[in-house]
């Protein structure tokens, strides 16, 4: 029996038996078609038990925006069983109102197995709600398939409104985002449509007042380096005074460097460990060095085997023992800090006590 006359019968014995929730994922006609096999596969690893619910009272489900999450629950339950069935079967008028909405996804250029994929997120949404942020996100310029990849990574999205996700968009295409950056922002970073516009603005000001970078580089800044956008602020900070203060690199070198795209820890490692090599020196207050200090770009992007056998002229044996080395090191002397704050604290508490008494 070929795999779409095999669908069909099963979609017709499962409604005869109210199991049509059982077929509710994965169930589709291009899947029917190339794999039979695959179809009972998929049936047998849904895990949905049956509801006993006949198939005339899921019909009733309604597509309001306003239902509530169990409604909306069974809408995207019952668009899901639609497209379990032949084409012939969707004629239905009681399936008309959820053949829009999937009209609706698949005219976008949505494939069946995509819009399952897609309704599997956030399910208790109503699909208008998920219609109108999918449609924000294509107009950016993101692929059906960039758009999954980025709901997946952030099913939060689908509860923003569209004006959010349209302030969003101007307000990162103000900072100088092109469409290019924004479809690398939405598949790498999604959840920075999430952030609050106060957020957002509040790292420009970090950029722009404490870490003195230009316009031109605070937008350069975040089109190569998005991610400075999600950390916390006290960590953006002390990552460009270390660069700058530590090492000696201006914010010119920075941006071209994409210095905030390595890890600080990293950073850190391959700057001490060819300092204590005597390859690198901190610049005076003139800029000078008695050695040449590789640059930011190649001590950053280089691949660690490089950076050792090419940069540091060492193994990586020795690298590695010294990364050890160096982090025990640095934890002692966190420990070292924090039981100088207690006994300081300690003092200070003392001395409080003291004058209280000798108020009495």
């Amino acid at each position: 029996m070929r795999g779409l006359e095999l669908g069909r019968l099963c979609a017709q014995v499962l409604r005869r038996h109210s199991l049509v929730p059982l077929a509710r994922s994965y169930i589709q006609l291009s899947f029917l078609n190339s794999s039979p096999v695959a179809f009972f596969y998929s049936v047998r690893n849904l895990g949905c038990k049956s509801t006993g619910t006949s198939s005339s009272e899921q019909n009733e489900a309604s597509l309001a925006p306003g239902s509530s999450k169990a409604d909306s629950s069974e809408v995207t339950q019952k668009l899901l069983e639609t497209l379990a069935v032949s084409p012939a079967e969707q004629q239905r008028p009681a399936d008309m109102g959820h053949l829009k909405v999937l009209d609706s996804f698949l005219n976008m250029g949505f494939s069946s197995a995509q819009i399952v994929q897609l309704f599997s997120l956030q399910p208790n949404l109503p699909p208008q709600s998920r219609l109108t942020v999918v449609s924000e996100l294509l107009l950016l310029g993101l692929s059906t398939d960039c758009t999954l990849k980025a709901l997946q990574k952030s099913p939060e999205i689908l509860k923003m409104s569209a004006k959010h996700l349209k302030d969003r968009a101007h307000l990162l295409r103000k900072l100088g985002f092109k469409e290019d950056n924004l479809n690398h922002v939405a598949i790498h970073f999604p959840s920075i449509f999430t952030l609050p516009q106060k957020r957002i603005q509040a790292v420009e000001h970090l950029l722009r007042e404490k870490c003195l970078f230009t316009t031109q580089q605070i937008s350069k800044l975040l089109q190569t380096c998005p991610n400075i956008l999600l950390e916390e602020l006290g960590d953006v900070e002390y990552k460009f005074q270390f660069a700058y203060f530590r090492m000696g690199v201006k914010q010119r070198e920075m941006v071209k460097a994409g210095f905030f795209q390595a890890s600080l820890t990293e950073i850190k490692n391959r700057f001490v460990f060819l300092e204590r090599l005597g390859l690198y020196q901190t610049p005076d207050k003139k800029g000078q060095t008695q050695v040449v200090n590789p640059k930011m770009k190649s001590l950053i992007r280089a691949s660690e085997s490089d950076f050792v056998t090419k940069i540091a002229c060492s193994s990586v044996e020795e690298y590695e023992i010294f990364r050890k080395l160096l982090a025990r090191e640095v934890e002692q002397r966190w420990k070292q800090e924090e039981v100088l704050k207690s006994e300081l604290l300690g003092v200070d508490s003392d001395g409080e006590d003291s004058d209280t008494e000798l108020g009495h």
